[in-house]
This record gives structure tokens, C-alpha cells and sequence, in this order.
């Protein structure tokens, strides 16, 4: 964990000159969990630049730059500087960008551009703190898969092979979409207190031992 909010340090990497002024100085100025932006960076290159001197905890990260794109630079990163931790910011809400990102490059978190500058906050607070965080509007998988019932997709070899109820997929499902407990609890007609016990349950079961990898664990079997 991050040893508190007030020395967390932060980079933004975008090629948008007035976006990350702007974003700097809302970041800056905001006091609900306090930054210090170090540096900024328009494409992958200057980034790798920046980060010979630059220390920074979290990077706010765009897919889309030019010279060497988000995509480019992650494996790099992840070499490099593998302590480092990368919040993909863009505007692509492609499943497949989502899952790569996730599940091939482990960043810690994605959030689109058209969120709400709180849930920024609220993912860096997050990722601070070890936790993933994907955006609150994002689809893991296509919209046909989404709408089918995780309780009938997954046959009964797989859930004989995790030990795992029908019940539990459909709480691990809602887990990756990055929903709370009351979000479930709500959702599912139970309580947030019967939401943790199968939370519990579920980590058991797949010797997971954290919502990171619970969230994996499902994006890996399309649970999503």
C-alpha cells in the first residue's frame, strides 16, 4: 500500500495538451484525495524519457498517442518498472482493449474519459490502495454475452470443477463488472451481509485471496 494520499505522486501521459493542463490543475487543486502531479508526457517515448527521473506511484496512461502508443509502452513499463501503477484513461470502451489491458498487461486499473472526474478520483484512490478499478460503464465482453444469464452459461463441469454454485457465478460476474457489495446485494434481491459470505465463500474455494484477482479470475472465463 501506498504510505498515504499526501505523498502520492502521479504522471499523466497524453498527447491532448489542453485535456492534461486541465486535468493537472483539477487534480492539483482538489482536495478530496490530494496528488502531486510530477510530470506529463504526449506520447510513449518522452514518457520513457521522463521516468529515468521521474518517480512516480501511478500513471495515468492514454491508448491512443502518437510515436509510441499506450499499448506500446506497457510491456516496457511493466519491465522496467514493474512497482509502477498504470490507470488506463481513454476514450476506447472496446471489450477487447479492456480485457488486453487487464488481463495480458495486469494494469491496475481503465476508466473512460467520459466518467465523472469523482470516479478518477476514486480509481486513483483505489489503486492506491491496491485495489483494481475498471470504470463503472464498462462491458467486459460483448453486449450478447452480457445479457445471457451467468447462471446457465456455465455448464455443470465447470462449476463440479471450482466447487462453485450458480449463485456464485453470478455474484463472481457482478464482482468483475466492478460492482460493490450493496450494487450486488441490490441487484440480486439478498443482503450486502449475504454478498460478503458468498464473497468469502468464492475466495475459498478458487484460493483467491483478493478482488483483483476475483475480478481476473473472471475476465480469464468470460464471467464478465
Amino acid at each position: 500500500m501506498i504510505n498515504g494520499p499526501v505523498h502520492l505522486s502521479l504522471l499523466i501521459a497524453d498527447d491532448h495538451t489542453l485535456y492534461v493542463d486541465a486535468l493537472m490543475m483539477a487534480l492539483m487543486q482538489q482536495t478530496i484525495y490530494p496528488v502531486n502531479v510530477v510530470g506529463t508526457a504526449p506520447n510513449g517515448e518522452d514518457l520513457l524519457v521522463k521516468l529515468q527521473t521521474l518517480k512516480p506511484d501511478i500513471l495515468l496512461l492514454d491508448l491512443n498517442m502518437p510515436v509510441m502508443n499506450g499499448l506500446e509502452v506497457i510491456p516496457i513499463l511493466k519491465q522496467d518498472y514493474p512497482e509502477l501503477r498504470i490507470i488506463i484513461v481513454t476514450k476506447y470502451s472496446d471489450p477487447k482493449f479492456v480485457r488486453e489491458c487487464l488481463q495480458q498487461h495486469k494494469v491496475s486499473g481503465y476508466i473512460l474519459k467520459t466518467s465523472s472526474f469523482h470516479e478518477l478520483i476514486e480509481a486513483i484512490k483505489n489503486v492506491a490502495n491496491s485495489q483494481l478499478y475498471i470504470s463503472k460503464n464498462l462491458q467486459l465482453y460483448p453486449k450478447d454475452i452480457i445479457e445471457d444469464d451467468p447462471a446457465t452459461v456455465f455448464d455443470e463441469a465447470f462449476l463440479a470443477k471450482y466447487n462453485l454454485t450458480r449463485r456464485e457465478i453470478e455474484i463472481l460476474g457482478l464482482i468483475s463488472q466492478a460492482k460493490s457489495s450493496s450494487e450486488i446485494a441490490e441487484n440480486l434481491f439478498i443482503s450486502p451481509q449475504t454478498v460478503g459470505a458468498h464473497r468469502k465463500n468464492i475466495m475459498r474455494k478458487l484460493n483467491i485471496s483478493t478482488t483483483a484477482g476475483l475480478v481476473r479470475f473472471a475476465i480469464q472465463n468470460q464471467m464478465g
